[in-house]
Parts: structure tokens; C-alpha cells; sequence
């Protein structure tokens, strides 16, 4: 990943010193988000072009929105590195290491939250009743080992457990899975997965088979809700786009706005955008009223993940706080 993002900044930094200085704001805005309900607001912006009608009424008549959908979110930090992407979306870990790695120069921030949702480690194996119960023979599901926000939440759960020294004692277990992946083999039971670090719906998805339990959430870990996924950006396209800067977070406001006021229509926008894929409203209805998922721009324990990844040396510079890593648009919400 790190000479994927160093790839990408030196491409971009040879084409901001050809381009030139632009004197109006761009007449498109590429904005990317994943699979999973962490993006349902991104899902409702594009349904219902939100984007469009606040960037209108700030004057931008001509403008377009171009909407992508990436399976890896590193291939979405080189795509808006490279200057193919204006906005993009990401958990936790991934904002804070893009952040660290480029704030000397091309300077890549959040510019906002888009929700709290609670991660759990659901496990199929009757015998595991708590992290301490893997055993070698077994292992345990992530996005991606190491650097995903599930691989980290699952050290912070060790160091708890063990003892700080002792943060990486189940990495040796991980494997990188895709959510859909992990919970058909979750839900299969005749694989060597036998435990799984999801996100919503996918999580509850699987809890739905009475054999598949949680054991862990990422409350458990943090102590309170997390941030799930942020929208991030450029500092240059920030500086050069303020109206529509402006004009994509109203309209992140307003599809917030729009899920607390009425979850089944928020679920269909959703089933619509990924697929039902066997999913029915009101399952996703359930998901989205669950306490422990909010829809908010307003992060929370972001630093929690940094100050854990800096304690272990994943990350080289520990920001002096949790605004370090999100653009000023933000800094009046009670961020932490």
C-alpha cells in the first residue's frame, strides 16, 4: 500500500506542476464509494442528486456528478491521488495512513464523517466464547490483514487482552476476505473460517443462521460507537472547489437528514443501488434502527485508532488530535 500511495502522489504532483492554476471550479465531481451500508448516504446523494440541487443553488448550474463503485480501497486512494478521483470514502485506519503519508505534500484529508457503526467478530464454532478460546487451527476473517479497520480493532482487542506487547497475537490468524465472501463461507460452516470481523448488513446477515454468534464489537473495544467511513479529499481540489465542497457535505446533511426520517425508504434506495442479493427491507430496516448505528457527520474515536496505530509504530507521526485529519469544514462538530 505504501509504494502504491507514493506512486500515485509523485503522478500527481507532475500533473498539478503542468496543469496549472484554474480560475473556476470544475464542471464535474467524481465521487467513489464501496459496497455495504456504510455508504447509504453516498447511495441517497447519487439517488436523489442532492449533490446537483446544492450545487445549484450555489450557482453551479452546469455541473455533473460521475459516481463510482470500488471493491478495494486501495485502488480508490490511487484513483484520487492520481487525480482521477475528486472524493472518495473510508474507514478509519486507511484516512489516517493516506493522512500521515501525505500531509508534506499533496495533503489528503477527511472532510467529513458519515456514520457510527459498530463492527462485530461473529464466530460459528461453538467453542469460542471469547478471543482467548482461537486456537491455531482456526482463523479469522478481515478485509484486509494488518490495515483494515477490523484488523486493527481485533489487535486492540488483543493488547486489551494480553497485554500491549502482545497487540499482534492473532495476526497469524487473519486472512484478507471480501464481506460478501467471508459471510458465504460463515454461512457455508465447512471452511477453516470459523470466525469473521464483518460491518453491517453483512454482520447480521450471518447472525441470522442460530449457529453464528458475536463474541466482540468494536464497542466492546472502544468503549463507545466509532466512525465507520469518511469522506476524504485533496487539499488542491478543496482549495479550487469551495462551492462544491460545500455543496457535496449539505447534501451528505441532507441524505443524514433523510435516513433518520424514514429508514424504508432509505432501505430501498440501498437495496436498489447494490442489488437485493436476497436481502429484504425490512432486514435492512432492522439494521439501520440497531442503537448502535448512526448516521452523522461528526466522528468519533478516530483517534482512538490513531493513537493505538502510533503506539505500535504502524503510524510514523501521531496527530495532536483528531482535527489534524479532517478539514475545517468540520472542526465545529464534537469530534473525537
Amino acid at each position: 500500500m505504501k509504494r502504491s500511495i507514493l506512486t500515485a502522489i509523485a503522478a500527481a504532483m507532475a500533473v498539478a506542476f503542468t496543469a496549472g492554476t484554474a480560475s473556476a471550479e470544475a464542471d464535474k465531481l467524481r465521487i467513489a464509494k464501496q459496497y455495504g451500508l456504510g455508504y447509504v448516504q453516498l447511495m441517497i446523494m447519487e439517488d436523489q442528486k442532492l449533490i446537483e440541487k446544492h450545487a445549484k443553488a450555489a450557482g453551479l448550474d452546469d455541473i455533473t456528478v460521475e459516481w463510482s463503485t470500488f471493491r478495494s480501497s486501495d485502488v480508490m486512494n490511487d484513483a484520487l491521488i492520481s487525480g482521477n478521483l475528486d472524493f472518495a470514502s473510508l474507514g478509519p485506519t486507511g484516512i489516517i495512513t493516506i493522512w500521515s503519508k501525505t500531509r508534506k505534500n499533496i495533503d489528503v484529508r477527511a472532510a467529513s464523517g458519515l456514520n457510527a457503526m459498530a463492527w462485530m467478530l461473529n464466530v460459528r464454532d461453538p467453542r469460542i466464547k471469547s478471543i482467548r478460546d482461537f486456537t491455531d487451527n482456526d482463523r479469522i476473517a478481515v478485509p484486509a490483514v494488518k490495515v483494515s479497520g477490523q484488523a486493527t480493532a481485533l489487535e486492540m482487542a488483543a493488547a486489551k487482552e494480553w497485554g500491549d506487547e502482545n497487540y499482534d497475537k492473532l495476526d497469524h490468524l487473519t486472512v484478507s476476505l471480501s464481506h460478501p465472501d467471508a459471510t458465504a463461507m460463515m454461512l457455508a460452516g465447512e471452511s477453516e473460517i470459523v470466525a469473521n470481523f464483518s460491518s453491517p448488513p453483512y454482520e447480521f446477515v450471518q447472525l441470522k443462521d442460530p449457529k453464528i454468534r458475536t463474541i466482540l464489537t468494536t464497542n466492546d473495544v472502544m468503549g463507545s460507537s466509532q466512525t465507520f467511513t469518511m469522506l476524504y479529499m485533496t487539499a488542491e481540489f478543496r482549495e479550487k472547489n469551495p462551492k462544491s465542497t460545500a455543496a457535496i457535505l449539505a447534501g451528505l446533511e441532507e441524505a443524514n437528514a433523510m435516513i433518520n426520517a424514514d429508514k424504508k425508504a432509505a432501505a430501498e434506495v440501498f437495496l436498489d443501488s447494490v442489488g437485493r442479493r436476497g436481502w429484504t427491507a425490512e432486514e435492512i430496516i432492522e439494521v439501520l434502527n440497531d442503537p448502535d448505528n448512526k448516521f452523522t457527520t461528526t466522528p468519533e474515536n478516530v483517534m482512538t485508532y490513531a493513537n493505538f496505530m502510533a503506539d505500535i509504530g504502524t503510524l510514523k507521526v501521531r496527530p495532536a488530535s483528531w482535527k489534524d485529519l479532517f478539514f475545517p469544514e468540520i472542526h465545529n462538530k464534537p469530534g473525537s
